[in-house]
């Protein structure tokens, strides 16, 4: 679709605007914006619920025994509606309006608009491509590094306002046309996911049950492999190897002419070394860590530590490199063939023996003697080659279509940028386009209408209750797509948790449909609702407000909970948060990399309540029902930072 430009244009004056449009007028921030920085004291930290003695510093820290602060007088409030900048990647397009009451560390600065009704359009505008040259040129120190933006050389910056009536239109056009190309952007990344689920099934049941459906099958002892063909046999991984090698437990050094790659955990995907980013290394210090053994081509490499630990992928032809820290090397026996067995260590089969093994640990880590004896299925010879080469040509075709999704996905968020650069500085006119748009739903209404459905339709079953509610309300806004619940969830023990929304929610129940809370054993118990007479009243103005595609969506999410126990519906809904969040940050995360953010960035609680192999069950439960996050939505928070 394309856009008219608008009837004359004025030179702004400015280098990254250009000419804008005749009645459009060029300002400095300093007009638009006023910088605000009240301190957390005393009050706030109990209001933000902070503790004391839980410092804000970094988890990388933590690990390494540091100190914790308990002093947070350096931090700074934010409310709702208040503009913050990371001065240190301002010039990076790193600006968001707050919606929620929070504080940030002093790198952050907070300024409250002066015409709120420009907010929106002012920091869109700021994170566009054509404002980070302006600001790039702005920041002060040496090295992209140590960049930083003062706010005194922010608020000089000239930005262009159009006229107040045109505004809310701007406005309108880009909530509606950025919302249709996130829609499309979340539709390639359930593709991607429903690739990958596809992928990895095609390697795990080829290198459990054979190319050859009619074979007979036998028990194989394995709880994690079932039934294999009954002429496989099962071994340990050690009897398939004539050599199994562990890394130098010491860090590589980087220094003079770098020429060999050194293997790190972040250089390895399911059955493909990443190459291209692999750090490199001296002849020397590839001489000093070949010693154990020098990797040859075939040669299968395991990644056993860190976020991404249980991948395998081969040596490549014609390259030589060695092992980084956190990796492992096997050499195959003449009873195993590489690529078979490569295949085999990155199915799920071998990958539920990894969870099994860590269990709940904070630091992903499998020992080298839990392994060496990993229950490997082991074909014939002759039929672990042909089972490689089909696997191999399936995950080629599978890659394929994941590049081209990636590529789709790269061409919306270019487009989007450019969509919301050109509305903001005036390139096109989207005045008359963002007219069909209206507004059918306010915040309290829809939260009230969620509540009604979602008590009336599940109050009947016996796990029903307070926790399942917000559970359910937070998959109706994240996965869903009613994003007028505007909820602010903190990363609470039992999952997601808005508490005002709930409180209003519950209210606008009552209100509505004269729906009771009932909590027989007193506070702290169970919660339980009873629905009013008039129970289905509200429901078709319920569908008529969603439309058909989102109640569609809302009621198979109905059905799937109505399955669930409580803690099921707590599993389900943090992995959702956790998974999604990694993608709202542009991160592409494993089931392990999910696991580990349940268990250990979550609420110290869940290592108490859950073990990674449920977790990774209740992974395929969610993929099974489609229940897949797209990186859309909200984003949970520790209800005390940004």
């Amino acid at each position: 679709m394309s856009f008219p430009a608008y009837p004359s244009y004025q030179d702004s004056g400015v280098e990254w605007l250009g000419f804008v449009p005749s009645d459009w007028r060029v300002v400095r921030l300093k007009t638009m914006l006023e910088e605000v920085d009240e301190r957390v004291g005393a009050q706030d930290v109990e209001l933000l619920g902070l503790s004391k003695s839980a410092g804000v510093v970094k988890r990388s820290e933590l690990s390494q025994g540091a100190a914790e602060s308990s002093d947070y007088g350096k931090y700074k409030l934010v409310k709702p509606g208040q503009l913050v900048m990371n001065k240190m990647q301002a010039w990076n397009g790193v600006f968001a309006i707050s919606s929620h009451h929070g504080m940030v560390s002093p790198d952050y600065s907070v300024f409250t608009f002066l015409q709120p009704k420009y907010g929106p359009l002012l920091c869109a505008a700021l994170r566009t491509d054509l404002a980070a040259g302006e600001l790039f040129t702005r920041c002060r120190g040496m090295g992209t590094a140590f960049l930083r933006l003062n706010t005194g050389d922010l608020l000089d910056v000239r930005v262009a306002i159009p006229p107040d009536e045109d505004v809310p239109g701007i406005a309108t056009f880009l909530d509606r046309e950025t919302a249709k190309i996130d829609a499309l952007v979340d539709e390639q990344r359930r593709l991607i996911e429903l690739l990958k689920e596809k992928r990895q099934a095609v390697i795990s049941h080829a290198v459990t049950k054979g190319l050859d459906p009619t074979v007979p099958m036998k028990d194989s002892g394995v709880e994690w492999l079932g039934d294999v063909p009954a002429h496989w046999d099962i071994w340990s991984l050690k009897h398939l190897c004539s050599h199994v090698v562990d890394c130098l437990h010491t860090t590589p050094t980087y220094d003079g002419e770098l020429i060999y790659p050194a293997i790190r955990t972040a250089d390895v995907e399911r059955g493909r070394l990443l190459l291209d980013q692999a750090r490199l290394v001296s002849r020397e210090i590839y001489e000093e860590r070949i010693q154990r053994l020098r990797p040859l081509a075939g040669d299968v490499l395991y990644s056993r530590e860190g976020e991404r630990f249980g991948l395998a992928a081969l040596v490549p032809e014609g390259v030589e490199l060695c092992l980084g820290q956190r990796m492992m090397m096997f050499r195959c026996a003449p009873s195993a063939a590489p690529t078979y067995l490569m295949w085999t260590l990155n199915s799920d089969a071998v990958y539920q023996q990894v969870l099994s093994d860590l269990g709940g640990a904070t630091s992903p880590h499998i020992n080298i003697s839990d392994i060496i004896n990993f229950k490997i299925p082991v074909a014939p010879l002759e039929e672990q080659h042909q089972i490689a080469t089909v696997i191999s040509g399936q995950v080629e075709r599978f890659d394929a279509l994941l590049k081209e999704a990636n590529r789709a996905i790269g061409y919306l968020q270019e487009h989007r940028a450019a969509l919301i650069s050109a509305s903001v500085t005036g390139k096109i006119d989207v005045r008359e386009s963002a007219a069909v748009l209206t507004f059918p739903m306010d915040r309290s209404r829809a939260r009230g209408l969620v509540a009604v459905e979602i008590i009336e339709r599940s109050s009947h079953q016996a796990t029903f209750g307070r926790v399942k509610l917000q559970k359910i309300a937070f998959l109706t806004e994240a996965h869903v797509g009613v994003n007028e619940l505007a909820g602010s969830y903190t990363r609470e023990a039992a999952g997601p948790l808005d508490r005002s929304m709930l409180d209003e929610m519950e209210s606008s129940a009552r209100n509505m449909a004269d729906i009771r809370r009932d909590q027989p054993g007193g506070p702290g118990t169970t919660v339980n609702y009873r629905p009013g007479q008039q129970r289905g009243t509200h429901r078709q103005e319920f569908a008529d407000w969603l439309g058909a595609d989102r109640t569609a969506k809302f009621d198979r999410l109905i059905a799937d909970f109505a399955t669930l126990s409580t803690k099921g519906a707590e599993a389900v809904a943090t992995l959702y948060g956790v998974w999604n969040d990694a993608l709202i940050e542009g991160a592409s995360p494993t089931d392990a990399d999910i696991i580990s953010g349940f268990l250990n960035d979550w609420h110290p609680e869940k290592r108490e309540k859950f073990h990674a192999h449920e977790l990774a069950e209740w992974l395929g439960w969610m993929r099974r029902h489609g229940i897949v996050p797209a990186g859309s939505g909200p984003r949970t928070n520790t209800g005390t930072l940004l």
